[in-house]
């Protein structure tokens, strides 16, 4: 299972379920292309700092060791650059330094779920952090705050309805979800915060919409759920998926999996206009066909053979209800699915080669590559007019490919996270690769592929390790299994 805070490191089980298969639009690669959207201006980035332009990268480590203390967990922001992100200019951080609250202590699990956005509206990004196993493992919600200098400073965002007796039958983590977006349309960011639960009770979001940099916290707005949220961290993702102005939510829920569309509105987010969707435990929204609507992808590493996607295309009424599936099998798609594969696991939207189409990352944490058990690896498909392509130019990334760093290594798990990001400025998408290492042995890593405006794995591809983050290497660090929405 993916370590994304939900199992031990080592175990990687995809149960078998099964998987019909949709065909993508008719000629999504074969039909000429209807006219292409002018390419945008490159966008002001979600993930920028210390304002500089250049997009930056979240690694959360909540299991690292900080000066002896076992899990206390830190975050390492890598920032862009001219060159990309490097292991050079980074910042750790850690809870008790810079201005950040509180203090290390065993298993607090600090970084482990992060989001950016700018949310006291200077226009710099800050980053919202959540420690998971703080607070006897009710979960500790840090707001840490952008600037010319990086990030420093911090307040905390307490859980309005914090447990008063939590137990292990009774568990509540506050922060375990997070999402960023503005859902009133008022141009703000907005933090979307949810716990995550044992319970069988409906889940709950907290919105807030004005954090002070001080003093007393104006309290959250309340949207209670029709259904119950899925007891794993993370979940939930925003993207405006009907067009009108305003950011929408889709997350992951407990009844069969079944992640669910939520509308933004003029009064916040409308959960009586829940749209249920298929299953899955990740997802990325984005335009993939440059029509306006943001589509929804949703990552089901558990979904017929060896894992697969579900792409529902947005519209004036969202998203689609009959998704396009796509696995290993589709024609076209590199590989072949095969049990374990994890195809899903992760899931990214970016524009890689810079034509105005949302492209696609998926990664496949249990890919084997010849005799290298679960080495991992991802998969790269263009977005078009017409949709997702899969017939032609998917681009199959490992470390056997030409271009990447660092050797195939048994249960290195590349490609457990993924992201599609812009840290070089130069307008196109670049992929960033965790790998976990669920060996024992080694603790994690990131690889930077850079686009050449047609594909990643460019001149000027880095592998970036613990201890040139500022990490203690340790076995079970998994540094590389968690990114910053």
């Amino acid at each position: 299972m993916r370590p994304k805070l939900r199992t031990a490191l080592a175990a990687l089980t995809v149960a078998s379920a099964v998987g019909g298969g949709l065909l993508l639009p008719a000629g999504t690669a074969a039909a000429a292309p209807g006219p292409a959207p002018r390419p945008a201006p490159a966008p002001v980035q979600r993930a920028d700092f210390n304002g500089d332009g250049f997009a930056d990268v979240v690694v959360g480590t909540p299991y690292a060791h900080v000066g002896g203390v076992k899990g206390a967990g830190q975050a390492v922001v890598l920032y862009g650059s001219a060159d990309g992100i490097t292991a050079g200019d980074r910042q750790l951080l850690t809870q008790g330094e810079s201005g950040i609250p509180d203090g290390p202590e065993a298993y607090d699990g600090f970084g482990g779920v992060s989001a950016a956005g700018d949310f006291d509206g200077d226009g710099f990004s800050d980053l919202a952090v959540t420690a998971h196993g703080d607070n006897d493992h009710t979960g500790l919600l840090t707001v840490t705050w952008g600037s010319k200098t990086g990030l420093t400073g911090g307040v905390t965002l307490d859980d309005p309805d914090r447990l008063a007796s939590p137990a292990i039958q009774n568990r509540r983590t506050w922060g375990a979800k997070l999402a960023v977006g503005d859902f009133d349309g008022d141009g703000r960011d907005e933090l979307v915060v949810a716990a995550s639960t044992n319970t069988t009770a409906d889940g709950t979001l907290y919105t807030f919409a004005a954090i002070a940099r001080s003093g007393a916290q104006p309290a959250p707005a309340k949207t209670q759920l029709g259904f119950r949220l899925s007891q794993y961290h993370e979940g939930i993702e925003s993207g405006d998926v009907n067009g009108d102005g305003r950011d929408d939510l889709v997350l992951a829920g407990v009844v069969s999996g079944l992640n669910h569309y939520v509308p933004g509105s003029p009064t916040g987010l409308l959960p009586a206009a829940a749209q249920a969707l298929g299953a899955g435990d990740e997802q990325a929204i984005g335009d993939i066909n440059g029509d306006g609507y943001d589509d929804v992808v949703i990552g089901d590493r558990s979904g017929g053979k060896g894992g697969r996607i579900l792409v529902a295309y947005g519209s004036a009424a969202g998203p689609s209800t009959t998704p396009v599936v796509v696995d290993q099998d589709t024609p076209g798609v590199p590989g072949a699915s095969e049990q374990g594969d994890g195809f899903g696991v992760s899931v990214a939207l970016g524009d890689v080669d810079g034509d105005g189409y949302q492209d696609l990352a998926v990664g496949s944490y249990g890919e084997s590559l010849g005799p290298v058990p679960l080495a991992g690896g991802v998969h790269v498909f263009r977005g078009s007019a017409a949709g997702l392509v899969t017939r032609t130019g998917v681009q199959a990334v490992n470390r056997t490919s030409a271009g990447v760093p660092g050797d195939a290594r048994r249960a290195e798990q590349f490609g457990i996270e993924v992201a599609l990001t812009d840290p070089d400025r130069d307008g196109r998408a670049d992929l960033v690769v965790g790998a976990s290492d669920a060996d024992g042995v080694h603790s994690g890593s990131v690889t930077y592929l850079p686009s050449n405006g047609a594909k990643v794995a460019a001149p000027g591809a880095r592998l970036i390790l613990p201890g040139q983050a500022g990490l203690t290497a340790t076995p079970g660090l998994a540094f590389g299994a968690h990114f910053a929405r």
